[in-house]
């Protein structure tokens, strides 16, 4: 656009304005040089010299001046010469500037002109000096008879005046002192006064001292050299309240003896011309910056739509101007049009319309793809005639990129770039249908990695992340090259395994996957083990459509996990019916807290320096109407996947404090209540509520409630569970770590949360004391806890060996079937009444319970 406004500017201006090239050809040039040089548009100058447009002695000149300046780097200003009108047929005077035309490197590569008609300055100023000197004449031959005829000298004087006022040029004339001798209207209106008052004064009485002092060193150096000058000097125009630029010549005035005694000038106000010279400059390097700051570029192309024209300074196309000249979109180097329909494109061109982003596919010479897009619009002469094209064009290879990328993750696992669920359920449409076509059999496997949750929780997502990367490119390396395998989610994988003859071949897959799998993986410095569990699910045999496919492969992997995990399950109808008990008894869950079928069980906790009761462990259990006991192993994992367990919780809580508090009333003494959390409990917003609205209703001391939490739970998020064991400390409550041991955390770890006790996990107990690894991590558990002032308490106990050796060792507790069984709350009130009312030796016997 800026272009065109400098091209709008130029051909509107009534001087000559024109750029050319080293060896003389015009790169530009305006109408008005089009219309002196005889040529109908300033197009059709562009790459033609002087020697085509003027006389041949003309041109010479023309062509000297050009190569003196681009020798030299250095402007020529003012250069008075003839042209030739094509209009008249007449030379005629003009004044010409040219200027060395630089890159961007400094480099002259050629000239930049304005050439000004000054016939009527050049007239003017010989109209001056020849009245200039009848004046003097005049004067010379007055002053003998001054008195005589002082009458007729006045006269004289005055057609003077009127005869300069008439000129627009601002005309003088001094005397040897620069005091103004003759003055016309145009420089006094300039100067702000009147000619009355010029006469007899000099500059400084009328300019700053500064401008008036340069003035007067121009004129004396006129005087003392008896040479005329011409020169631009910027003055203060009172006229038009500003600084304005004059183009004076300045000449000097001899008497009869020849010598100087004073000047005349003529000044020519050129304000305009040097405005419209800077606003050009300007003009051109902010096109040029604005070029090479923007990431577009841009082009011409001819009424062929050849490409004349390429202006990109900093590459962004690729292309140089020699690659592209002359040749159409279709024929540049390595090129492919992409977007739309080429023929509706030729025909918007064909039309002469504009066009917008039009996508070329270009091989770089590295072999790396670039994508460029073109925008343009026609151009029309001043009749109406199609001249081509001119636009932009843009490098949009990020963008296209950035467009495959989004694809890419649209349908691919961020992670594992495994193909997601999306794609998957797509592909798995697609290979439905041509195995319907072919009448041949696929089979999808649902694929779930046990323990997971256990490693993600314990190490921390990060390392989860890492063995679910490790386990896609197992699974990966473990398939054939036209298997797929997707990640559908968390530790979910679903494989594709087409054109199957026998389910043999499907269980030797699933063999794979499952080998794959249990290897041992490094995660941030541990040693980490998963198994897989794998449903299998058979088109058409168990299903012919995708979503009733996964649905049964799904089915048949739970049954993988029933079956103890590390195992696959073909789907059958009676796989299905147990996944349909799995939801029923889901449903029943639901039920079961407004039916009142949960209850608690409690299990004494024992100190073994004096076998007394030194706490107890609040366990739920389920009662069903119908299925009777369930066991927790069963309702408590499906509690937690569905959320029922923080409800669940909440009840538990509640009931284990109330108890407790009956239990002191009934005048038992008061003992310590353990309560465990969940995970989904433990991090749910309203758990320190819960836990202060069952102290508040139950009326039970803080210090006598103990909740308990999983390694897992406190590593999965280390500083939301230290704000969240924080919170509860700070009402009072103890903490204790159960099952600890088995998670990952270390003895720093462990130092930074606020916890009361620690409860050795029951795998450590079993084959003391007889297993020696069991016997060490057992006292280094033991010693750590004392070391940070924890009561350590060993679970599991079922036995007098593991009971001495824990004692002996300075366990603080035990729990465990050798001590008391999970009981009722009537059961566990005559447990405590029993070690009242019949104390014990200890450690003489074995148990204060009756065997």
């Amino acid at each position: 656009m800026e272009r065109n406004l400098l091209r709008t500017l130029g051909d509107n201006t009534h001087d000559l304005i024109y750029a050319k090239d080293l060896k003389g050809r015009f790169i530009y040039g305006n109408a008005k040089l089009a219309h002196i040089a005889g040529i109908a548009t300033a197009e059709e100058i562009i790459g033609k010299t002087d020697f085509d447009l003027f006389p041949q002695a003309l041109a010479q000149g023309y062509y000297d001046d050009d190569q003196e300046v681009i020798r030299t780097n250095q402007p020529l200003i003012d250069r008075e010469e003839l042209m030739l009108d094509a209009d008249t047929e007449q030379t005629r005077w003009h004044s010409t500037t040219k200027i060395p035309l630089h890159d961007d490197n400094g480099d002259v590569i050629g000239i930049m002109g304005i050439t000004r008609d000054i016939t009527a300055r050049k007239q003017a100023e010989k109209k001056a000096q020849e009245l200039n000197l009848e004046l003097e004449q005049r004067v010379l031959q007055r002053t003998q008879e001054l008195e005589a005829i002082s009458d007729a000298l006045a006269h004289e004087r005055n057609l003077m005046r009127t005869l300069v006022d008439l000129l627009p040029d601002n005309i003088f004339a001094k005397d040897s002192q620069s005091r103004f001798l003759l003055a016309n209207q145009a420089i006094a209106r300039s100067m702000g006064t009147t000619v009355d008052e010029l006469l007899g004064k000099n500059d400084f009485d009328f300019y700053p001292q500064e401008m008036a002092q340069g003035f007067f060193d121009a004129e004396q150096a006129v005087i003392h050299n008896g040479e005329p000058v011409h020169l631009e000097e910027p003055y203060m125009n009172r006229e038009k309240n500003q600084i304005s630029w004059v183009m004076t010549s300045k000449v000097p005035v001899r008497n009869n003896n020849g010598e100087v005694v004073g000047v005349v000038g003529i000044g020519r106000d050129i304000t305009e011309r040097r405005a419209t010279e800077k606003a050009l400059r300007e003009g051109e390097e902010r096109f040029r910056s604005l070029t090479e700051l923007s990431s577009d570029w841009y082009w011409e192309q001819d009424q062929n739509l050849a490409f004349v024209n390429l202006a990109d300074p900093n590459g962004k196309s690729g292309y140089s101007r020699s690659d592209v000249e002359g040749k159409t979109i279709q024929q540049l180097p390595h090129a492919e049009v992409l977007s739309g329909d080429w023929s509706s494109h030729e025909e918007s061109v064909a039309s002469h319309l504009p066009f917008r982003d039009l996508e070329l596919q270009v091989m770089a010479t590295q072999g790396q793809r670039r994508y460029l897009t073109l925008s343009g619009l026609p151009i029309f002469d001043s009749a109406g005639n199609f001249g081509g094209y001119r636009g932009i064009g843009r490098d949009i290879t990020e963008r296209k990129t950035a467009e495959a990328r989004t694809h890419h993750l649209a349908t691919h696992d961020s992670l594992t770039d495994l193909p997601n669920r999306t794609m998957f359920f797509e592909m798995l449409d697609l290979a439905i249908e041509s195995a319907r076509r072919n009448q041949r059999k696929l089979a999808v496997l649902f694929v779930d990695l046990d323990r997971f949750k256990n490693i993600n929780d314990t190490l921390g997502h990060d390392a989860g992340d890492i063995l679910l990367t490790e386990m896609s490119a197992r699974l990966s390396q473990s398939l054939r090259s036209c298997d797929v395998v997707a990640r559908l989610g968390g530790d979910e994988f679903a494989i594709l395994v087409q054109e199957i003859n026998t389910p043999e071949q499907i269980a030797t897959v699933a063999r794979k996957v499952l080998s794959a799998a249990v290897s041992p993986v490094m995660v941030l410095g541990q040693e980490c083990r998963v198994t897989a569990s794998v449903g299998v699910s058979i088109y058409p045999v168990d299903a012919e459509d995708t979503q009733t496919l996964m649905k049964n492969a799904d089915i048949a992997m739970y049954r993988a996990k029933d079956e103890g995990k590390n195992t696959y399950q073909f789907y059958s109808a009676d796989i299905k019916a147990r996944s349909l008990e799995r939801l029923v008894l889901e449903n029943n869950l639901r039920l079961a807290l407004e039916r009142d079928e949960f209850f608690l069980q409690y299990q004494a906790k024992r100190d073994l320096q004096t076998g007394e009761i030194a706490g107890v462990e609040a366990l739920v259990r389920w009662q069903h109407p119908e299925l009777g006991v369930v066991p927790p192993n069963q309702f408590i994992p499906l509690a937690e996947e569905t959320g029922l367990i923080v409800l669940i919780g909440r009840w538990v809580l509640q009931t284990a404090c109330a108890q407790s508090v009956a239990w002191q009333q009934q005048g038992f003494p008061p003992i310590c209540m353990a309560v465990n959390l969940s995970v989904r409990q433990f991090f749910d917003e309203h758990l320190i509520d819960d836990v202060a609205a069952a102290l508040k209703e139950s009326g039970i001391r803080p210090e006598l409630l103990e909740m308990e939490i999983t390694e897992g739970m406190v590593m999965q998020d280390a500083e939301r569970a230290i704000h969240i064991l924080q919170s509860i400390k700070n009402l009072g409550v103890r903490l204790a770590i159960d099952d600890f041991g088995v998670g990952y955390s270390s003895l720093a770890q462990i130092k930074r949360f606020p916890i009361d006790t620690l409860k050795v996990d029951r795998s450590f107990i079993r084959d003391l004391p007889q297993n020696a690894e069991d016997r060490a991590i057992a006292e280094a558990i033991i010693a750590m806890g004392r070391t940070l002032s924890l009561t350590v308490i060993a679970e599991g106990v079922e036995t007098i060996e593991q009971e001495s050796f824990l004692r002996d060792h300075a366990c603080d507790q035990s729990q465990g079937f050798y001590f008391s069984r999970p009981i009722s709350s009537g059961d566990f009130s005559e447990l405590m009444r029993e070690q009242i009312e019949h104390p014990r030796d200890y450690p003489a016997n074995k148990s204060i319970k009756d065997e």
